[in-house]
């Protein structure tokens, strides 16, 4: 996420839900967490979106991977391509349930016009969610205006749906357990209280976590919640340095390239790993001799491209530097002289 002024952009998750054709959800209706921080759509935040998108005048873009973003967001490409188009907004609030024939739930609506790769790409089940980027009011939270969106595999919306329909055979599944659920109830009017088992459960939980002998079983689980997202994002981490370790290791990264990098690697492993399945070398590794006595210029072009590359994928580093600057630093890291 980016500040902007009193306000700042947002990328946070959703599920797509069955509505009218193309007719997607944005964001679900009232207090609304996302691992990249909570906000709120109601009545107020909905007519705020509906002014916005009115007076941009345009549609607003669904791509992959927020690739539009840019940044770390950029494709090795540097192409950021359309999956759909935003034709129009709608907010259904609480109230207008029934009007819908509770077909929608509360919240922001966008009917998008998708296009035939990314048709394919849903029926495929390649991306199951659709993840939107909002602008959202510092002071109270609010969504002011939807920036764009993006289909993505890694959500940040708690409890959404995916955008795909479930196959015949999940449904068939969720039934089955849904009535083992039922069978399983117990009768009116006898004891709810957890059985032992699930006492003994939530006080172990309660002693690894290191909590007080007064915490209750909601407060145990809260904790144990955000220390299995803790030891996630960890795992998340070592996995994408590993990756990354390895592309370095095999000359298929320069330096300067890590940040962005461990930013791909961590958002879209799938994607990293593509990347470094095609990748030039651009370091040549174990040599005995300077790298310019072995097809110096061949070496340098692909450094000088690639260098490029990373400092047009991140607008940031303008600020700090310019790009011929950016270039010779990564060719003295290459070990090329400039004079080369």
């Amino acid at each position: 996420m980016s500040e902007h002024g009193s306000e700042r952009v947002v990328a946070a998750s959703s599920a797509i839900v069955a509505g009218a054709a193309g007719r997607v959800l944005i964001a679900p209706w009232g207090q609304v967490r996302s691992a990249n921080g909570d906000f709120v759509l109601d009545a107020e935040a909905g007519r705020m979106v509906l002014e916005a998108f009115e007076a941009h005048g345009t549609d607003v873009p669904v791509d992959y991977e927020h690739q539009s973003l840019g940044g770390t967001y950029a494709a090795p490409s540097g192409l950021a391509p359309a999956a759909g188009w935003i034709k129009a907004l709608h907010v259904v609030e609480p109230q207008d349930d029934a009007a819908d024939g509770g077909s929608l739930e509360p919240g922001l609506y966008a009917d998008v016009e998708w296009t035939e790769a990314a048709r394919a790409k849903l029926e495929a089940r390649e991306y199951r969610y659709l993840s939107p980027v909002v602008i959202v009011r510092k002071r109270d939270r609010r969504v002011v205006a939807l920036h764009s969106a993006a289909l993505t595999n890694k959500p940040a919306i708690v409890g959404m749906r995916p955008i795909v329909n479930k196959t015949s055979d999940e449904r068939t599944e969720e039934r089955m357990h849904e009535q083992t659920v039922t069978n399983a109830a117990e009768p009116e009017g006898l004891d709810k209280r957890p059985p032992q088992a699930v006492d003994d459960a939530v006080e172990a939980l309660r002693l690894r976590l290191g909590l007080d002998s007064s915490s209750d079983g909601e407060t145990v689980i809260l904790a144990a919640e955000r220390r299995l997202t803790e030891l996630m994002t960890e795992a998340s981490r070592r996995e994408a340095e590993e990756r990354v370790t390895a592309a370095t290791r095999a000359g298929k990264l320069i330096p300067v390239q890590r940040e962005w990098a461990m930013a791909l690697a961590l958002r879209d492993p799938t994607g990293f790993d593509e990347w470094a399945a095609t990748a030039p070398v651009v370091v040549s590794l174990g040599r005995t001799q300077p790298p310019e006595a072995a097809e110096p210029s061949r070496q340098r072009a692909t450094i000088v491209a690639s260098a490029r590359a990373a400092f047009r994928a991140e607008p940031g580093l303008a600020l700090i530097t310019d790009e011929e600057a950016w270039v010779r630093t990564a060719l003295r890291d290459a070990g090329l002289k400039e004079e080369d």
